[in-house]
This record gives C-alpha cells, structure tokens and sequence, in this order.
C-alpha cells in the first residue's frame, strides 16, 4: 500500500512536501498532471478522458491498491477515477467535490479564465473541470512558463 498525491494548478508537486515531510512515511508518491510540472504527451487534447486516463496509467502501474489524495484539479482526476476504477484504491480523497454540484460557482480566477478563452483567447483548466462537471462549454488549455502547456492555446 502507498499514498499517491495528485496536485492541482497551478501548484506542483513541491505543494506537499509539508505533508509528505509530516507523514514521515517511505510509500508516498507525488504526480504532476500533463502540463502541470509533467511533460505534454504529443497529441495531448487537455480532456478531462485523458487525464483520467493519465491518471488511471500511473496507478497501474504501481500494481498495488494506494490511498489516493487529490488537490483542486488533481482532485478533479481522484473523483473520477473512483468512480471508474475504484480497483486501483484502497481509499480516496479530495478538496474538489463539489465542481460536481451542478450549482457550483466557479472562483473568480476560474472565471475569468473561461471568460478570455470564450473571447478567444488562452484559459486554463476551467473547461475540463467544467465538463467533469456535467457542464458543456469549451475552455481548455493552460500556459506554463509561456509554452502550450495542455496544446489547446
């Protein structure tokens, strides 16, 4: 058994070196999203399916049942996966259910980048998270250091 930690953005993995350091366990595993601290995969859409995807392919390949700890956007990804893949967890939890709600209000930075990518131009997460959420709308992408990080810009 391990803990898995998945962080969200625009953090990277380095947001949980408090816990991990409390933890004081040996078993701790931290992912960085595509794009988000990890490398861009070529043909990466940014979907919400790939990330789950992504997501799914990590624990898998570490051949063993984890407690799995999402953060804003990663936490997106652990709700989906236990809710597709519940096989690959011992335990599961996440700060980001409620995206889920379909009355959910987005944050003021969520919004105002779903407000520039549908003027045209570059938001970051919130459409992925949106259509997790049930949502239909087309706001995709994220610029890291100034690169197409998720290659939807």
């Amino acid at each position: 058994m391990g803990v898995v930690l998945v962080h969200g953005n625009p953090e990277t993995a380095a947001v949980w070196s408090p816990l991990v350091a409390a933890l004081g366990r040996d078993d701790v595993t931290r992912l960085s999203p595509p794009g988000f601290g990890a490398p861009v995969p070529d043909q990466w859409g940014a979907t919400v399916e790939e990330y789950r995807q992504w997501l799914i392919g990590e624990l898998e390949a570490l051949g063993r049942p984890v407690d799995l700890v999402g953060h804003d956007w990663g936490g997106v990804h652990a709700v989906l996966v236990a809710m597709s893949r519940p096989d690959l967890l011992r335990s599961w939890a996440t700060d980001a259910i409620g995206v889920f709600d379909p009355d959910y209000v987005w944050h003021d930075f969520a919004q105002t980048w779903q407000a520039r990518r549908r003027r045209g131009g570059c938001g970051h997460d919130g459409g992925d998270r949106a259509a997790a959420a049930g949502r239909s709308t087309d706001v995709a992408g994220s610029h890291r250091g100034g690169r197409r990080a998720a290659g939807r810009c």
